[in-house]
């Protein structure tokens, strides 16, 4: 008799192939290795081509996946044709890259709040009207943007004693990628094309905490009493949803945001 579980088809990835930009470390590595762990070969996107091509042998190693590494700016336009050159077939776009600069909101200039904007929202439609025509055109694509619980809400600044936190191009251009996402959802769906966000808390090694100053010992106590897990989010706890979102298992979920922070949100 199989041993072969029912409902497990539903999330292999094998056959697709998925771009997924910062993959060179935190969040965007852990995304890749879990989709590579489901059977899919990988191109990787960052700025920093020693890192990428650390997060290539370990999905080599690992998984034994093909991989594509590009060092690419995607807010540079030449890096993103450049991409688009490179990358071949993309069945699964995973728009991970993003910044959360600590920036007083009464003094941030216009060019340091764009600059964020840039990354975080404009490069992630850039990718989408680059990649999705033709993922249209097979009838089959995922699209999955990276946004943030602060996306959804206001953020509380005692999360974070003895620092002067301040992120509010963060938080605007994480609403924005919901947005995104809500309007591209209904024109991308009779097409076979499905987008999402997935919308991270707090995580151990994630870019925008390290960069936040998040980290002191304070600063968690007060954190993991904010959560009701108990935790920061962990190097396994993205893998599945970001799977999810990929595969064939959600092809009835398009515009939704899939929340993963231990439940910080409920409260």
């Amino acid at each position: 008799m199989s041993d072969r579980r029912p409902g497990l088809a539903l999330l292999s990835l094998e056959g697709r192939r998925a771009l997924v930009t910062g993959a060179g470390g935190g969040l965007g590595r852990q995304m890749a290795l879990g989709l590579a762990e489901a059977g899919a070969d990988l191109v990787i996107c960052g700025r920093r081509a020693a890192a990428l091509d650390t997060s290539a042998r370990m999905i080599r190693e690992e998984h034994g996946r093909e991989v594509v590494t590009i060092a690419a700016d995607i807010t540079v336009e030449d890096d993103v044709q450049r991409i688009g050159a490179l990358a071949g077939r993309v069945d699964i776009l995973l728009n991970n890259a993003g910044i959360g600069p600590n920036q007083q909101w009464a003094e941030v200039t216009l060019a340091e709040w764009r600059t964020a904007f840039a990354l975080n929202v404009d490069a992630q439609f850039r990718l989408i009207q680059l990649l999705a025509p033709p993922m249209m055109e097979r009838g089959w694509g995922r699209i999955i943007n990276v946004a943030s619980v602060y996306g959804k809400m206001g953020g509380n600044p005692a999360l974070y004693p003895g620092l002067d936190w301040d992120v509010p191009s963060y938080f605007a251009s994480k609403h924005a990628v919901h947005g995104v996402t809500h309007y591209l959802a209904p024109r991308l769906a009779k097409h076979g094309v499905t987008i999402n966000s997935l919308s991270p808390g707090g995580f151990a090694g994630s870019e925008q905490n390290e960069a936040s100053g998040m980290g002191s010992e304070e600063m968690l106590r007060v954190f993991h009493d904010a959560v009701p897990m108990g935790r920061m989010g962990g190097a396994d706890d993205l893998k599945g949803a970001a799977v999810f979102l990929a595969s064939p298992a959600s092809a009835y979920v398009t515009g939704q945001d899939l929340v993963v922070d231990g439940g910080w949100t409920i409260w």
